[in-house]
């Protein structure tokens, strides 16, 4: 049960790629990612919470802290130490995935979108 919620978390900081491929992690890959472990009901809600209660955690405390975490909060480094490189990597992939974030649940024309400072990064891509 671990390993499908681990899973799902290294799919939200992999970059994406475009194709089909059982090595790639694609667009829609991540963005089922997301939805599992941050929508607050639902399929996805209702299944990462059976899981999350399988191994004692709280799948509701998971979302709501992922949700924070993609919405300002630090998201930590897995490492305790990490090296420059490694930390530059990881702050870039949290950026990209605040964007997407963004893109998700408030749409480029919408009038509810926030300004972001992360809100530049896709269209750079």
């Amino acid at each position: 049960m671990t390993a499908i919620i681990m899973q799902a978390y290294r799919d939200l900081f992999v970059t994406v790629r475009q194709e089909s491929n059982a090595s790639f992690t694609t667009q829609s890959d991540q963005d089922q990612a997301i939805a599992f472990l941050t929508d607050r009901s639902g399929t996805l809600a209702r299944h990462r919470n059976d899981l999350c209660s399988l191994i004692g955690w709280d799948g509701n405390v998971l979302a709501a802290r992922l949700r924070a975490m993609m919405e300002g909060d630090d998201f930590p480094h897995p490492s305790t130490d990490p090296k420059p490189a490694a930390r530059a990597q990881h702050e870039a992939a949290v950026e990209r995935l605040r964007c997407r974030w963004q893109d998700l649940n408030f749409p480029r024309n919408s009038p509810k979108r926030p300004v972001s400072s992360v809100g530049h990064l896709l269209a750079a891509e």
